[in-house]
């Protein structure tokens, strides 16, 4: 326990100057990660006879989370499409019983480039927001609420799971998770997401609108890491962390509700 608590206070520290850096600080540390989860994502995939091509994955990677660099909304989805396209042509020369290295190849170099590239627009804000009473930087802000949403869904669940869980949610994939837990971390997701959204001068209708959506993503996204790796037979993605697991277990609901928040903006903005 006290090597988790450690390891959560450096790392916090850590996510809250890097996310006040911003620029190639960021965008270089959240490249580090995409990185790193990628080659647990590989290693993952080895248990269950599934060999990636990680030089594709990680060249996507730099693609999109590069382009969502430039803080333009339009590059990094202009290249998502182009990517798709680079990415398929192994076809030309892979043999047919090859084609689940590659199917996992795509989903992997997606599931990594568009949840870290979206954290990374909204960092870089992207025009996703140009509300003037806010009393921060709009792009520190919309990271920090998404970073804040999730941690919430996720200890609020666990709590009231602790206390009240009963009726299990998904017991072939996570068998502590409850629907008690569940609901606690919506609840608690939203109201606290709220509050913050109020406190920060942010919309409070948009604040708890976002605050919903990552009520809902968080925990898909927590279950689809926890369904993966079931499937593949590993407790964590690594040990990168010390007691925390690997970049994916630490990762796996921002990867969901980054995307969300990008998209929610969007239409906030039509």
């Amino acid at each position: 326990m006290k090597v988790r608590v450690i390891t959560a206070v450096i790392g916090i520290i850590a996510v809250l100057l890097l996310v006040w850096l911003g620029g190639v600080f960021f965008s270089g540390a959240v490249l580090a990660v995409a990185l790193l989860a990628v080659h647990e994502y590989n290693k993952m995939l080895k248990n269950i006879n599934v060999h990636v091509v990680v030089p594709l994955i990680a060249a996507a990677q730099l693609v999109l989370i590069g382009a969502a660099s430039f803080g333009s909304l339009k590059v990094f989805l202009g290249m998502i499409p182009l990517c798709l396209v680079l990415l398929l042509c192994p076809i030309l020369k892979l043999n047919q019983d090859k084609m689940t290295s590659l199917i996992y190849t795509v989903f992997g170099s997606f599931y990594f480039g568009i949840g870290f590239g979206a954290l990374i627009l909204l960092r870089r804000n992207a025009d996703l927001i140009t509300q003037s009473s806010l009393w921060m930087e709009p792009g520190i802000f919309l990271v920090m609420f998404a970073l804040v949403d999730t941690w919430a869904s996720d200890s609020f669940a666990y709590l009231v799971g602790r206390r009240f869980g009963r009726h299990k949610m998904a017991p072939h994939i996570s068998p502590n998770k409850t629907v008690e837990g569940l609901l606690g971390g919506v609840a608690g997701c939203i109201i606290l997401g709220t509050i913050v959204a109020w406190a920060f001068g942010y919309n409070v209708f948009y604040g708890f609108i976002m605050s919903l959506m990552a009520s809902v993503m968080a925990p898909i996204g927590d279950l689809f890491e926890s369904y993966m790796k079931r499937a593949c037979d590993v407790k964590d993605s690594g040990q990168i962390l010390p007691g925390h697991g690997g970049m994916m277990d630490r990762f796996d609901s921002i990867l969901f509700v980054a995307p969300v928040f990008v998209s929610t903006l969007i239409l906030f903005a039509h």
